[in-house]
């Protein structure tokens, strides 16, 4: 009897959770979720989008979505009462996009305005929590570009979020914390999403890559390009996968980017060559130097001139890997000409301060063996002192 009354009151408290659980419709989560919502926090209710615009009571069809969200968004005079600052052009780059124009046309499957930034718990972008933050666009925008069952109809691959996901680019967001590290829509816009084009690519990344692409516009490169209709940047850094460039990438070995198109025979062979020479043995010279110098650091000599020339060194090393990009002898020899006399500039300071080292530990060791031999001269000098009176 009495574990019938300690069951009972587990078993009631069970049936009544499951019943309020069961009495949680779709209305009540929509409900919850909009209380956090940017649009309730600008006065909106739930008839300002469910009665607008034709819209039914609970759901908007998915080619109406946009639309509708428009009525508000494309009004510059409704909009400027929450921010003087805002868009008003979302919805006509929408339907320049991709996404837009499917839609358009009677794709329903293809992403909306309630695909990107939620339905009823909408937040601003600047908001870590949104899911079009830069932290979380990628995520996003992988729902569908990752799913290969669902790019398969469009005749596009769902490789690119993994390819990004391994890429400098998410590096520098996801591991340093880089907000201004590419995403999606740095490269493919947002509203206007839309692949692109080839002669449009080193556009895109120029936006960030301002001196690589001034180099490769003033190189003959720029003209072969055109002709042939490649797409510049990507023919060597890939798109979504962009790999961090090595000084390994040029040259004509195995395994060089430069083989891809050139070999030994080509009339560019000594130009690659030399290029791949030079940074190698600069890189070999700002090694070597770094380590010197960290020696003689450690030892606790000053090795000031020698970090400013060092850092001169790579500086020019930083500059000397741009100027690959122009493609030609000058001014890339010029400058990792420079770098070297640099890096030598900082080996010899390293040199010079191990050499005082040495002198000072031999000052030291005949400093040490002088005092020595007076404390024992001293002590036998003590020593033959005759005693004193008994």
């Amino acid at each position: 009897m009495t574990r019938t009354c300690t069951v009972a009151p587990l078993v009631v408290a069970f049936l009544l959770l499951c019943a309020h659980a069961q009495a949680q419709t779709p209305a009540d989560a929509a409900t919850a979720a909009f209380k956090d919502d940017v649009h309730a926090g600008a006065g909106l209710a739930c008839a300002s989008c469910h009665t607008a615009a034709g819209a039914g009571a609970y759901q908007t069809p998915r080619a109406a979505i946009a639309p509708l969200c428009a009525t508000c968004h494309s009004d510059a005079t409704y909009m400027r009462r929450f921010d003087p600052q805002v868009r008003v052009d979302q919805f006509l780059q929408y339907q320049s996009s991709t996404h837009g124009k499917r839609m358009a046309s009677g794709e329903a499957r293809v992403a909306t305005c309630s695909d990107c930034h939620g339905a009823h718990g909408v937040r601003r972008v600047s908001d870590p929590r949104s899911p079009v933050a830069p932290l979380n666009v990628t995520t996003t925008c992988a729902r569908c570009h990752g799913d290969s069952a669902r790019m398969q109809p469009f005749g596009r691959t769902a490789t690119p979020p993994a390819d990004w996901s391994a890429s400098v680019h998410a590096a520098a967001l996801l591991t340093r914390g880089d907000a201004s590290a590419p995403t999606c829509t740095a490269c493919h816009g947002s509203h206007g999403a839309t692949p692109p084009g080839v002669t449009s690519v080193a556009n895109v990344c120029a936006q960030c890559h301002l001196r690589e692409a001034e180099l490769f516009r003033a190189s003959p490169k720029k003209d072969i390009f055109d002709a042939i209709g490649q797409a510049e940047c990507l023919v060597c850094h890939g798109n979504h996968r962009i790999e961090s460039p090595a000084d390994h990438w040029v040259g004509l070995q195995e395994g060089a980017v430069c083989t891809q198109c050139h070999d030994q025979a080509s009339d560019s062979a000594k130009t690659i060559g030399g290029m791949r020479d030079g940074l190698e043995r600069l890189s070999t010279a700002v090694s070597a130097a770094e380590a010197l110098l960290a020696r003689a650091e450690y030892a606790g000599m000053l090795v000031d001139e020698g970090r400013l020339a060092l850092r001169e060194a790579r500086e020019r090393q930083v500059q000397s890997r741009v100027l690959v990009h122009a493609f030609a002898d000058e001014p890339f020899t010029t400058t990792a000409t420079g770098g070297m006399a640099s890096a030598r500039q900082a080996r010899e300071a390293g040199e010079a301060a191990m050499r005082e080292l040495q002198v000072r530990r031999l000052g030291l060791a005949v400093t040490t063996l002088l005092l020595v031999a007076f404390l024992v001269t001293l002590g036998l000098k003590i020593r033959s002192l005759p005693d004193g009176p008994s």
